[in-house]
């Protein structure tokens, strides 16, 4: 926390709209924390944990380790009356309340960002004093702000409700969402494959891995940064997670990129899946398509493509090597355990060669 800065009780509980169940002795906060073990001498502990039992638990480990105050909303059991207990109706209305007074206070901007844009504004903005980037939890984000000098934060918005906000507050922001034309983009395209994409931007020529499924996200960063004023290397840019395609060699090895055939492409996300069907039904309709999902999705994606379903992952994990495509789109994993699967024997990335056929 900045040297000097103290978070008063009761300015806590009237900025989160909350109550003081009792009257303790102390009248300060010099922290704000939502992980147990984590919790230092003065902190206030943040109750995310909603299961009763293991919520009692956490205020124990909380309190022994010095927890000076408890926010919540529900019902538990107070147990130290040297502690303040401060109740709200909505846990997260109260805690964008708490952050957004001490944004306003001392005169901070935070910028939503969502995972796409994050991930591209983490790698290609160059470092400076006045700007943080922070991607966790909501009471995590306020830790940092508290104890942070910077002027300008980037979160990534995985949950964040914008509607609930005043429509005229100024110190939360979110990069506009209209789409870009291409004639209006910031930089221009001189090529692109599925996998990257040739752009000129500033006088200078860029190769980056990245599809031009996420050109708007590039766009709406390079956007901010010049709005504001920072600085960019393009050339810094590796992968972005949502979209990071492994190539499988006969032998069933992540091999480099452009020495097989087969490359795989997996996420979680449902909606995510989506966009990946479709980018590869529009740019990729020479390829050999095929759709691994589990069960319950079949019937869903049985239209789209051939479709593989299964219900183990190891079920999954012999299909993907048994089957012929050039293009498998995973549901139901994530690249991290296709990874350790296929044990990846390449330590460097290199360009794609997959180009988009008409």
């Amino acid at each position: 926390m900045q040297k000097g800065i103290q978070i008063g009780v009761n300015e806590i509980v009237e900025i989160a709209f909350g109550t003081l169940l009792n009257k303790p002795s102390i009248s300060f906060f010099t922290q704000i924390c939502d992980n147990p073990s984590a919790v230092r001498r003065g902190d206030l502990f943040i109750l995310t944990q909603k299961d009763s039992t293991q919520a009692q638990r956490d205020i124990e480990e909380a309190v022994q380790r010095g927890a000076f105050g408890i926010l919540f909303s529900g019902n538990i059991a107070m147990n130290d009356e040297e502690v303040a207990w401060i109740s709200v109706e909505d846990l997260e209305q109260s805690l964008m309340r708490i952050l957004r007074h001490y944004l306003m206070m001392h005169n901070k901007i935070l910028f939503l960002l969502d995972s796409d844009e994050y991930a591209i504004a983490t790698q290609i903005i160059v470092p400076k004093k006045n700007l943080g980037f922070y991607c966790g939890s909501l009471s995590g984000l306020i830790s940092y702000i508290l104890q942070s000098e910077m002027a300008y934060f980037l979160h990534c918005n995985m949950s964040l409700n914008m509607e609930s906000l005043p429509k005229n507050q100024q110190e939360i922001k979110i990069l506009p969402q209209d789409k870009i034309n291409e004639n209006a983009l910031p930089f221009s395209i001189n090529s692109y494959s599925l996998f990257n994409i040739r752009i000129f931007y500033k006088s200078a020529d860029y190769e980056i891995l990245l599809p031009r499924l996420f050109v708007q996200s590039l766009a709406r960063i390079l956007r901010f940064c010049e709005t504001y004023s920072f600085a960019v290397q393009l050339e810094n840019f590796t992968f972005i997670a949502n979209f990071k395609p492994l190539f499988l060699d006969e032998r069933g090895v992540i091999a480099k990129p452009g020495t097989t055939n087969k490359v795989l492409l997996a996420c979680n996300n449902d909606k995510l899946y989506g966009r990946y069907l479709a980018y590869f039904k529009m740019n990729a309709k020479w390829a050999h398509l095929v759709l691994f999902v589990p069960s319950a999705y079949q019937e869903i994606y049985a239209p789209c493509a051939k479709t593989f379903s299964y219900d183990r992952k190891e079920e999954l994990f012999s299909s993907l090597i048994r089957e012929r495509y050039n293009f498998a789109l995973i549901l139901g994993v994530d690249t991290q355990t296709l990874e350790e699967r296929f044990v990846s024997q390449t330590h460097e990335v290199s360009l794609f060669e997959y180009t988009i056929k008409e």
